[in-house]
């Protein structure tokens, strides 16, 4: 049975590939919005080699105290996640989910030794990501639905999950816990479907990258839709595009005109969206559809009619300033050398190849001891015996040897004294911030308790690893 696996992260950090998982909460549920098993909820503890952002624990209220006593290790939690967003055809989908929740359990699985991507994709499982339907339905088909709070930045739209369910009376207690908002997303995926069903099922449908791609055609330069907070602005979120190019290294990035945009009689080849071009990635759920969904009132609020949108892409391919440029602006997306980043860094360096899989599989199944004693693993992906070793400490100091166990306490200091990101806390920094903040006008009764559970948990960190 296909089933939904709606899903929230709380963390300690907005950092993905840096920053740790603090709360996961889910909610499985059949294609008609009906809970099929429990709610899960899990916390996830941390490791000595690693500060919170006092920012974001300011927002949740989960301290490294609560999570480190009703958390599972971190090689448990993942585990435990990777379960149930790979149960048979499953779709597991949040808000703002791929651009942010995603990431931390791509980066989660990765430090603990799994493919990365595999439970996108393997069993039947897909991921969506409802955020951009949400816009999308503001901009072409919003009857039913309030839209009608601002963003107090912007004068704007706002898209936030705590305003979306306060103006369309959606009940959403306790905001920034992650099962609240799990339920909270589920209702206003509800609503829409409720009083959008056409423009529900059509999205869900063209989730996946191959669906997605057979909305484009590249070759006539067939003008589409597209919906994304890169355009937001008082009219909308959604613009016409001209398809003009997939890149040959990555197949899955489009390059597209803004036909919003007049023409370039010269392309900025240093930065091509100053020239009006954007670059869409079909394999993370963008919302796409064809011109044709447009109604005279979509249209009206828009700001453009399905036949300037035509007209538009007509009197630009009699300039066809494109491709000639199209070599060049795909080699100034040629990824950067991460070869002097940290491993912990590094999970878009490459990707898995099947026999470190393998080899990865049959190293999970070891006990501790094993993994650090075993010395005839080859990797393709040399990163990965640098992980492996810090995967064992994080999770089983205990099976540590002296000479290991000094290793890593060696490790922790340094971690603590030079962060491995600009946006990663020293410790004195780290204790200074939080000084500031509980000593701040500012700071409510809530947060400074917040604050001195952190600063407890620095100095306790402080005085065992780096005594």
């Amino acid at each position: 049975m296909k089933t939904l696996l709606w899903y929230d992260l709380e963390t300690f950090g907005t950092n993905s590939k840096y920053d740790r998982i603090a709360q996961f909460a889910a909610i499985r549920t059949d294609m008609d919005f009906n809970a099929v098993s429990k709610p899960i909820v899990l916390y996830s503890k941390l490791t000595p080699d690693y500060l919170p952002n006092p920012e974001s624990c300011k927002i949740t209220h989960i301290t490294p105290q609560f999570a480190n006593r009703n958390g599972l290790i971190e090689e448990e939690f993942i585990k435990r996640i990777r379960n149930e967003m790979l149960v048979e055809d499953t779709i597991t989908l949040g808000y703002n989910s791929v651009a942010f929740d995603d990431e931390f359990i791509r980066n989660t699985l990765y430090r603990n030794l799994y493919d990365p991507y595999e439970r996108e994709y393997m069993n039947g499982c897909s991921r969506y990501d409802i955020i951009d339907l949400v816009r999308a339905t503001r901009d072409l088909r919003p009857n039913g639905i309030v839209f009608d709070i601002k963003n107090p930045e912007t004068g704007r739209t706002s898209f936030k999950l705590t305003d979306l369910t306060k103006e369309n009376n959606i009940e959403h207690i306790d905001a920034h816990d992650a099962l609240s908002d799990v339920r909270a997303t589920i209702s206003v995926a509800k609503l829409i479907r409720e009083k959008q069903r056409q423009l529900w099922d059509f999205a869900l449908e063209h989730r996946g990258k191959i669906k997605i791609a057979s909305l484009i055609d590249e070759k006539k330069h067939t003008p589409f839709l597209y919906t994304s907070s890169k355009f937001s602005s008082e009219r909308g979120n959604t613009h016409p595009m001209m398809p003009l190019f997939y890149n040959k290294e990555r197949p899955t990035e489009l390059y597209a005109f803004d036909l919003l945009k007049e023409a370039p009689e010269e392309m900025d080849l240093y930065d091509y969206e100053k020239s009006g071009i954007v670059k869409i990635s079909i394999n993370r759920c963008p919302f796409i559809a064809p011109i044709k969904v447009l109604t005279k009132e979509s249209e009206r609020r828009l700001g453009f009619s399905k036949e300037e949108i035509i007209s538009k892409r007509d009197e630009i391919l009699k300039k066809n300033p494109f491709d000639y440029y199209s070599l060049k602006v795909q080699a100034l997306e040629e990824k950067q050398d991460s070869n002097k980043s940290d491993v912990d860094l590094k999970i878009y360096s490459s990707f898995i190849t099947k026999r470190d899989k393998a080899t990865l599989e049959r190293i999970r199944a070891m006990s501790p001891k094993e993994k650090l004693n075993t010395k005839e693993f080859l990797f393709d992906n040399d990163s990965y015996h640098a992980l492996l070793w810090r995967q064992v400490c994080r999770n089983h100091p205990e099976s540590l040897e002296k000479e290991e166990l000094d290793k890593w306490k060696n490790f922790c200091s340094k971690r603590l004294l030079i962060p491995i990101t600009e946006d990663g806390y020293s410790i004195d920094r780290y204790m200074r911030k939080l000084d500031e903040l509980i000593d701040s006008v500012d700071t409510t009764a809530e947060d400074k308790i917040t604050f001195i559970e952190l600063k407890k948990y620095g100095k306790a960190l402080k005085d065992k690893v780096l005594s």
